[in-house]
């Protein structure tokens, strides 16, 4: 990615309040019961986000790990793959902005904002919003720029967050060739999805090219997170 993309994703990321979390690694796996109810691990992650990430564990991880993370195309593993050892965050610098979200407010920073955007936005924005943020409560992160919460809000109800990473999105290519190729043909789509699990980007950008010929069709058949192009 181009120095302006990295920048722009940055000043996104920075407007979330930061937070400090237990590292109990709960919120980065699933109990069987999320997993039978079609919860995912790490998604929804924007096309931008997992480039980011992409070049942070190409210069980053030690080889080995390296090659696992991007060999690593499960769309919904039962564990991040990149919850380390100790339940900590191993991209924790690049994380994407449904990490950086998780815990951000609480009920009752909730409904001091819900009741301050009455009459600024639509009232079903502002139910989504409550309704989103409230399946995102957790007792174990505490919020350390109360400051910008306000802001985070806004942003959250509005859709900025998904604009700007939409956006930001539309500028980057997954990859190109054949694997582009194949994909178009095979998924009915011209773009790539602009949000999909990190198994399935690395499955297309990653994976070689006789599997993709073999079975990518099976692949994107039974394929869950891909989000429009």
């Amino acid at each position: 990615m181009n120095k302006s993309i990295k920048r722009d994703l940055q000043a996104l990321y920075d407007g979330v309040p930061a937070t400090r979390c237990a590292g109990s690694g709960e919120c980065c796996q699933l109990t069987p019961e999320e997993f039978d109810n079609h919860y995912a691990t790490m998604f929804p992650l924007y096309r931008v986000e997992y480039l980011n990430i992409v070049e942070h564990v190409e210069r980053e991880m030690p080889a080995e790990r390296r090659d696992a993370l991007l060999a690593h195309t499960e769309e919904r593993p039962r564990r991040c793959p990149f919850l380390g050892a100790d339940q900590g965050c191993t991209i924790y610098s690049v994380r994407p902005l449904i990490c950086r979200t998780y815990g951000a407010m609480n009920p009752r920073s909730i409904q001091r904002e819900s009741v301050h955007m009455v009459g600024q936005l639509p009232d079903r924005w502002i139910r989504d919003f409550s309704r989103r943020e409230g399946a995102m409560v957790c007792p174990r992160v505490a919020v350390l720029e109360p400051e910008k919460v306000r802001l985070h809000a806004q942003r959250t109800a509005d859709g900025t967050y998904e604009r700007e990473l939409t956006r930001l999105s539309l500028q980057v290519d997954i990859a190109g060739g054949e694997r582009r190729t194949l994909f178009q043909r095979i998924s009915g789509r011209r773009s790539w999805p602009t949000r999909w699990s990190w198994g399935g980007y690395n499955a297309v950008r990653f994976a070689p090219l006789e599997w993709l010929r073999a079975q990518f069709k099976s692949y994107w058949k039974s394929s869950e997170l891909a989000d429009a192009g």
